[in-house]
């Protein structure tokens, strides 16, 4: 099980069951929502995922949800709202996650070197949506 909350912790949920691996996208849109070179996340079944508390603190931004009170990104629905794309940032423990691809390299910031992960690197989108984790 993955726990997770905001910086205020007004907002707080735990995931269960199969996950992906980490996703990494370095578009210029993940960049302007999470403020650093790359935005981190990975993906569950909408069944997965469990509000705690505050779900009523969260907004809808261009590519996340957000806590409306510390603008923490938060877990957001995608793929016709079938599963929950979680930024792992927002995780409270620090879980042995491995990443699965770099995507959207190719408009990745000139600064932003990545790392030796020996995950694969997409110039653009990555492959289908997977779930080939378990929690």
């Amino acid at each position: 099980m993955l726990k997770g909350s905001c910086l205020c912790g007004g907002v707080r949920f735990e995931a269960t069951g199969v996950h992906s691996k980490i996703g990494i996208c370095h578009c210029s849109k993940c960049r302007k929502c999470s403020g650093v070179g790359s935005a981190a996340s990975i993906k569950i079944g909408s069944e997965g995922l469990r509000w705690l508390a505050g779900q009523d603190l969260l907004t809808s931004g261009p590519k996340h949800s957000f806590c409306r009170v510390c603008g923490s990104p938060m877990p957001d629905l995608i793929a016709r709202k079938t599963l929950y794309e979680i930024p792992v940032g927002c995780l409270d423990d620090n879980p042995t996650l491995l990443v699965g691809d770099h995507i959207f390299v190719a408009s990745k910031a000139s600064w932003d070197v990545i790392g030796a992960d020996g995950a694969p690197q997409y110039e653009e989108g990555g492959p289908p949506l997977l779930r080939d984790q378990t929690s």
